[in-house]
């Protein structure tokens, strides 16, 4: 996971090839302008998934995770917390290759780091890294949000 300012973005430059496309795009682009839906960045390799949410309580989420995909999520309007998880986790839904996503629960006394977007942050979440993004901002209660989840092909994807 990376979480920073999206005005930063260009400091991870080099780290994974999809990533450097997101960020020369990113670069030309005022993404608050971008339609709801998923938005072509570089076909199935690099596009944007804009959506309108609800936060929801963690009560009612669970830990998502992708195996080919990257999200790189930013919050366009309200704000959002979210988790990541490292350790063991157990299988709530079987993984879907088609859509590459999973559900997954913590173990017991697995580590977790709680954090926050909006205020121009954005996070990255790796491919097979457990998370779980649109959760009620601190001391509030479900709200709409809108956001966007940039999907970045996986490196080892990349040439297939």
């Amino acid at each position: 996971m990376i979480l920073d300012g999206m005005d930063n973005i260009g400091r991870y430059k080099g780290l994974y090839k999809g990533l450097d496309v997101l960020i020369d795009w990113l670069a030309e682009r005022d993404i608050a302008t971008l339609p709801t839906g998923r938005n072509e960045i570089l076909g199935n390799k690099v596009f944007a998934n804009v959506q309108d949410a609800t936060t929801r309580r963690r009560k009612d989420a669970h830990y998502e995770i992708h195996r080919r995909y990257m999200d790189v999520q930013v919050d366009l309007d309200n704000h959002e917390c979210f988790k990541v998880v490292s350790g063991a986790t157990t299988e709530v839904t079987p993984f879907d290759e088609r859509q590459d996503f999973g559900l997954v629960e913590a173990a017991e006394g697995a580590d977790q780091v709680d954090g926050e977007l909006g205020n121009g942050r954005f996070v990255l979440f790796l491919p097979l890294e457990p998370h779980m993004p649109t959760l009620v901002a601190r001391g509030a209660d479900p709200a709409p949000i809108r956001k966007i989840c940039f999907k970045v092909l996986a490196d080892e994807y990349w040439d297939e």
